[in-house]
């Protein structure tokens, strides 16, 4: 076996594993995007406990957290977040939307007012496009190189779709 062929083995086998990676990544990010917009049902109750704390957030060093412990449907729910609207005394009724994919805190209303508790969009968002920009230039390079054939490739990101789903699992 020569040095060439072995190399670019060793580089096939790189590419697949990382374009498996890369697949998982973007299939990855597609669920948490698709669990934040989930169905909700709604559940009532009231607050049981609140606490205020300093949370150091970058830029705003006065930030305070607000965290309280919500009793709805026979269960207790823990919220913590930096949000005014969550300053609420003990015995508040309050309504949560409980996201169905998850069993998360999609929103808390009380009184007149509503808290969005779902996570933000703009992380997944950066984390697809940088994984695709970095799939493209691996399928890219693996190409000008005559490395493998593309239904290698298309194989490993098929292989990281699947694996997606069981990273959601475990992650959760």
């Amino acid at each position: 076996m020569t040095i060439g062929r072995l190399l670019r083995r060793v580089f096939f086998t790189a590419v697949a594993l990382l374009s498996l990676g890369l697949g998982g990544v973007v299939c990855l990010m597609c669920q948490v995007l698709a669990g934040r917009d989930a169905p909700t049902y709604r559940v009532e109750g009231y607050v049981l406990f609140h606490e205020r704390g300093e949370l150091p957030v970058a830029g705003n060093e006065d930030a305070v957290s607000q965290t309280i412990d919500v009793g709805a449907a026979g269960r207790r729910y823990h919220v913590t977040a930096v949000d005014p609207g969550l300053d609420l005394p003990a015995g508040q009724p309050v309504a949560l939307d409980i996201s169905t994919a998850d069993g998360s805190i999609a929103y808390l209303q009380a009184g007149g007012g509503v808290v969005d508790l779902r996570p933000g969009v703009v992380r997944p968002v950066l984390l697809i496009a940088a994984s695709l920009l970095a799939l493209g230039a691996v399928y890219f390079g693996a190409v000008r190189l005559h490395v493998y054939p593309p239904v290698a490739t298309w194989l490993a990101l098929a292989l990281g779709a699947v694996l997606a789903p069981i990273a959601v699992f475990v992650r959760v």
